[in-house]
């Protein structure tokens, strides 16, 4: 673990840890995390960031000159499906750009509590089929963090299930929230070490987004579906948060039922640290992975 990333999580202990404390409260949330500062919004040269929208749903567009034209990544963010933008995660948005070697669309899908299970999918996978219909010769890649990075696997699965859409051609899994009811073991195990969460505010973030729905509904929690014929996934993971064992056991079933998986997990890191690869030599690290397993897709 660098000394970088051993500061870092300090810091995110004294304010994220510290703000996600005691009776949630959605407003403060979006007030203290949810809003993206200067320094998250800097596009560096060589990059382009444009603006659009899917079926009135905000999007975020990242190119490149020297760009692959035959690729394009579907971007989820995270934040808990209560928080977060395309803005919010546009370090990572861009980072993926550059070592993804392709446009990045990110999507600003509805969230919860106003809008619950399953909003964020249905703008989801509405924006996939626009985004294949839009670019019929252009293979997706689904992407995303946290609450995202369960979002891109729900998608691939109903993608799969519900559409004569073609596949995406790949996963990439940042810290994926894919168990709302938090069941893994390390939600508790990890709740002191975790630089940004405990058990008791993932369950508390989860029930706003199931709304009436179970806890185990793939749709919210992909853990619990069938990964059966879905494409190449690569996941990562912190050893100390609090969403470990939702890659782990992840990984396990996915390979259990046929499907490839690049599984990393990284000591001492804080959760979806590739969004501060800016600082973090790990996530410069992770990133590079991410170029290593798309190149091979």
């Amino acid at each position: 673990m660098s000394w970088q990333a051993t500061l870092f999580c300090l810091a995110l202990r004294w304010t994220v840890k510290r703000a996600a404390a005691g009776p949630l409260d959605v407003a403060r949330a979006r007030a203290k995390i949810g809003t993206p500062g200067r320094r998250a919004l800097r596009v560096p040269a060589g990059v382009i960031v444009s603006t659009g929208t899917v079926n009135g749903r905000a999007l975020e567009r990242i190119d490149r000159a020297d760009q692959r034209d035959d690729r394009v990544i579907l971007y989820l963010h995270g934040g808990g499906y209560i928080f977060g933008s395309p803005q919010t995660h546009r370090q990572l948005t861009i980072g993926m750009a550059i070592h993804g070697n392709a446009p990045v669309v990110a999507l600003d899908y509805r969230l919860a509590p106003e809008h619950v299970l399953p909003a964020a999918l249905d703008d989801a996978v509405a924006a996939y089929r626009w985004l294949a219909e839009r670019n019929p010769t252009r293979r997706i890649v689904l992407a995303g963090d946290s609450a995202g990075g369960g979002l891109a696997l729900a998608t691939a699965m109903a993608v799969r299930d519900h559409t004569d859409l073609a596949a995406p051609v790949a996963l990439v899994l940042f810290s994926p929230w894919t168990d709302l009811g938090g069941t893994g073991g390390s939600n508790v195990a990890n709740s002191d070490r975790c630089a940004m969460f405990t058990a008791d505010i993932i369950r508390q973030v989860g029930r706003l987004y199931l709304g009436p729905a179970a806890a185990d509904d793939p749709r919210g929690s992909p853990l619990f579906g069938d990964m059966h014929h879905l494409p190449p996934m690569q996941i990562f993971a912190s050893t100390d948060e609090v969403l470990l064992d939702d890659s782990r056991r992840l990984a396990a079933k996915a390979q259990d039922q046929g499907v490839t998986v690049d599984l990393h997990i990284v000591p001492g890191v804080p959760h979806i640290w590739p969004l501060w690869a800016r600082i973090l030599p790990e996530g410069q690290a992770s990133l590079a992975e991410v170029k290593r397993f798309l190149a091979a897709i």
